[in-house]
């Protein structure tokens, strides 16, 4: 498929991977954290260590507790959603694709499945922890210890997780797969637009109902509710990374109104656009402070 986009993942330095720790002993997810539908070729498992977030896999739903991984194939279309004023914590470890090809070439003819019952998760789990630490109280020659810890994952998902994808309960998925993709990809594109069900469908040479039904059934949610999600997605970084006024960011981010997305901004965040940036600044002042009176 040509001129499909997707997630590019950014590696650590000096890994073929991407670490990184979610919780709350940082600020990245002091109240409400969403990560609409996106896919790319590495392979991603999240180690839920406290709390517990919501999502959806190949238009799959998952809700996964503490203690438990999120697993996703490479190519697999998934989100994750984090509940609000429910504190949670997870490690997210993406697996560089190229890395992974150069060790088991074969990788794109198979699938891995971690929910197997020979799977070592127990192994995994202390492997995860270990790395929360390297993410929270990083040391010079870590990235030593890490590097073997992802040879070792690898080892074990390579060893006990391969299944055919024959026996795939997403057999039918991969038939759409590439649909799902450019239909993501043209929203993300064109989402700041008048992106109507009408102009989507015809877009895509479908009907109307038609469009909702397989939306719905690829995605686990309408049509209408994910366009607004995604732009609720796209205009939150602006609210807490910016200064620019909140109508000018509803109006930038596709909303026909600023009324519309402070009700959709409060619904989620359970407070305004403005008294949420206010919120935040206040927050990380207060843990700036607190970090003066320990040193």
């Amino acid at each position: 498929m040509n001129n499909v986009t997707y997630e590019k993942v950014n590696l650590n330095q000096n890994l073929p991977a991407f670490i990184r720790y979610v919780g709350k002993e940082n600020f990245d997810t002091a109240k409400y954290s969403y990560i609409p539908p996106h896919w790319h070729r590495s392979i991603e498992i999240t180690f839920v260590t406290e709390g517990k977030v919501a999502g959806v896999i190949n238009g799959k739903s998952i809700n996964v507790k503490s203690g438990e991984f999120i697993f996703v194939n490479s190519g697999d279309v998934h989100e994750i959603e984090k509940y609000p004023d429910q504190p949670s914590g997870a490690v997210i470890l993406i697996l560089s694709y190229e890395f992974i090809k150069k060790l088991y070439p074969n990788i794109d003819n198979i699938r891995l499945d971690i929910m197997k019952s020979n799977f070592k998760k127990d192994r995994l789990r202390e492997i995860f922890l270990e790395m929360k630490e390297f993410c929270l109280h990083p040391k010079e020659l870590d990235y030593i210890k890490v590097n073997s810890y992802i040879y070792e994952i690898l080892y074990i998902l390579l060893s006990n997780c391969i299944i055919s994808k024959e026996r795939d309960y997403t057999k039918n998925y991969f038939k759409y797969r590439e649909k799902q993709k450019e239909i993501l990809t043209y929203i993300s594109e064109n989402y700041k637009e008048e992106l109507t069900l009408e102009r989507i469908s015809k877009h895509f040479y479908m009907s109307n109902e038609y469009f909702s039904r397989k939306f719905r059934e690829w995605f686990g949610i309408t049509y209408k509710a994910y366009l607004s999600n995604f732009r609720l997605h796209k205009a939150y970084e602006d609210i807490i990374n910016s200064e620019v006024n909140i109508q000018d960011i509803a109006i930038f981010h596709g909303f026909s109104n600023v009324k519309s997305f402070i009700n959709l901004f409060k619904k989620k965040y359970k407070m305004t656009p403005l008294k949420y940036r206010q919120y935040l600044k206040e927050s990380k002042n207060d843990i700036k402070m607190g970090k003066k009176e320990q040193q």
